[in-house]
């Protein structure tokens, strides 16, 4: 292959965890003297990272793979990845051998080597795990994910994590702040912390938690800002999350994935906590002196939840007011204990569940939101908007406030003062919606 089509292009599905894995990637390929191109038809190399946690991730990743396939000129080579090819394994091969390469999660950093085996030719050796030469970045410049961890533990029953991306992994302190630094020096404005279950975290000395790491990063990452995802109930330490956001070291926004309330479908997911823990921790974080913005996540439809069990539900819901809440229908997975479970749920019932919860947590987001009216806020830009993709007369950008996380919560709309991208503004609240904000920045 000559030089000129030493380019790569990706596609990237799934979560930010998948995006974390193909930024490793992408940054091997570099070292290995390969560049980024501006479009698929220009590169050599065109790569699929794909998701398989439930089956319409799947569905989604085998079709962007055909789609991908469908497009290709003579000459280019299409490498599939990640957890697809975890979960499906050699079935892949045979149903699609317009694919060149399939490497599955523990195996996708190979990439490079694999490549200059069919390419015949010399590069330097990819970096090894955690002494990534940089960081090839696929969100705006200002923004990244920290992966601290992979894997997870928790074994719920519904969930196909652990036999796709195996046991809790967790990421060396050391190599962590290193990330950091590096990012910090990239002009990272925020910095996402994310795993499987972040909250179950550990360093090498066993008593060192999450809380102690973020302690550990927060000189490097300075006054970036550093939000917590993906944080599991039973992995919550209430008092020292609020210590963290008094003192200023991470966001007061929290993503809390609590799936459901009912103590019998607790149990049946395996979860490890009940009602009344959830209870404990939301009454204790809505108590602090900081106003704390909340993200959850719920499951409707789950084998055996009554009528009762959904209406628990969306009363909790009600009662402790979540800024942002993520609903999906229960997805029957081969190779999970709940896919042994009664299917007593009907996707007609759970369908509805799911619009009905949206509805309820619209008006409710609406609320919070417009809490914000005729305050001032400080909101980092995210993006410059074209004149078509304006929702206004007068507005030139889209940005967020502290209480919205990137491409998962609403965002908002900026008229007034113009700013770069990745630059802070202040900006006072015009007006909300359900899930935006419009502001004039000063």
């Amino acid at each position: 292959m000559p030089d000129s089509c030493r380019k790569y292009f990706f596609f990237n599905l799934g979560c930010p965890k998948n995006l974390v894995d193909a930024e490793h990637v992408a940054a091997r390929l570099e070292a290995a003297g390969w560049i980024e191109a501006s479009a698929p038809s220009d590169a050599g190399l065109l790569v699929v990272t794909t998701c398989a946690f439930i089956a319409v991730a799947e569905e989604e990743s085998v079709n962007e793979i055909l789609a991908v396939a469908s497009r290709m000129k003579e000459g280019q080579i299409l490498a599939v990845l990640g957890c697809l090819v975890s979960r499906e394994g050699e079935a892949l091969k045979e149903l699609m051998p317009e694919v060149d390469i399939f490497l599955d999660v523990e195996s996708m950093d190979s990439l490079p080597e694999l490549l200059e085996e069919r390419l015949d030719s010399i590069v330097p050796h990819p970096a090894p795990p955690y002494c990534i030469p940089s960081r090839k970045l696929f969100t705006p410049p200002h923004i990244a994910y920290l992966k601290i961890a992979d894997g997870c533990s928790n074994h719920c029953s519904y969930c196909t994590i652990p036999s796709i991306r195996g046991e809790l992994v967790n990421t060396p302190k050391g190599s962590i702040i290193d990330e950091v630094s590096m990012l910090k020096d990239m002009g990272i404005k925020e910095i996402v912390v994310i795993a499987q279950d972040t909250g179950a975290w550990r360093g090498e000395h066993r008593d060192e938690n999450l809380y102690d790491l973020l302690e550990a990063i927060a000189p490097t990452a300075g006054e970036s800002w550093i939000r917590l995802m993906y944080l599991h109930p039973s992995h919550t330490d209430t008092g020292r999350l609020l210590d963290l956001i008094d003192s200023g070291i991470i966001c007061p926004y929290l993503d809390i994935p609590i799936q459901h309330v009912s103590d019998r479908i607790l149990s049946g997911m395996g979860r490890g906590y009940g009602r009344e823990d959830l209870e404990r921790i939301f009454s204790v974080l809505r108590s602090g002196s900081s106003r704390i913005f909340l993200r959850t996540t719920v499951m409707v439809g789950f084998p055996g939840e009554r009528e009762a069990d959904y209406r628990e539900l969306v009363e909790f819901l009600e009662d402790y007011e979540f800024d942002h809440v993520g609903v999906f229908e229960y997805s029957r997975e081969d190779g999970t204990p709940a896919a042994k479970l009664e299917q007593d749920v009907s996707r007609t019932v759970a369908g509805r569940r799911k619009e009905e919860l949206l509805d309820v947590q619209m008006d409710i987001s609406y609320g919070r939101l417009s809490e914000n009216v005729g305050s001032t806020l400080s909101v980092l830009v995210d993006g410059i908007l074209n004149t078509d993709e304006r929702p206004g007369g007068g507005i030139w950008g889209v940005g967020r406030f502290v209480g919205q996380a990137y491409e998962i919560d609403g965002v908002t709309y900026l008229s007034g003062k113009r700013e770069g991208i990745g630059c802070f503004t202040r900006a006072s609240v015009d007006r909300a919606e359900a899930y935006d904000l419009f502001a004039t920045s000063k």
